[in-house]
């Protein structure tokens, strides 16, 4: 009887033991869990929280002169410059467009506008 005793004894301390050993391993987990997911939103809300770098660009185009800004839509550029004389499509994962306008003369184009995913990335005018 008494190493029956001692045996279920032995088994409650090693149950307690067990739970105890679990008990700390997972709390050390959802803390580590925990400290991940809050550097996760602070990078976000960081990312969120800084304005985008918008450049304002005035260029000469069919119909005069127009003001244009990074991230504006294709649809826009067009209204504003007017329809392009060269239109080259590139894809490398994002959709890359380069439309040319021929102001000055006919032969090469005066002005060059880049856009990714149809939103106006950079000009240039010569």
């Amino acid at each position: 009887m008494k190493q029956f005793l001692i045996f279920i004894g032995g088994m409650i301390a090693g149950a307690l033991l067990l739970y105890v050993i679990g008990f700390r391993a997972e709390s050390s987990i959802k803390e580590q869990l925990k400290q991940e997911l809050i550097k996760k939103l602070s990078n976000k809300l960081e990312k969120l929280n800084q304005e985008p770098d918008v450049q304002y660009i005035e260029v000469k185009g069919k119909k005069g002169n127009v003001t244009l800004h990074t991230g504006m839509p294709k649809d826009s550029v067009r209204i504003l410059v007017g329809k392009p004389d060269e239109v080259e499509l590139r894809s490398y994962g994002n959709a890359l467009e380069d439309w040319g306008y021929k102001i000055k003369n006919g032969y090469i184009s005066d002005l060059e506008i880049n856009f990714e995913n149809g939103k106006l990335k950079s000009l240039r005018q010569k």
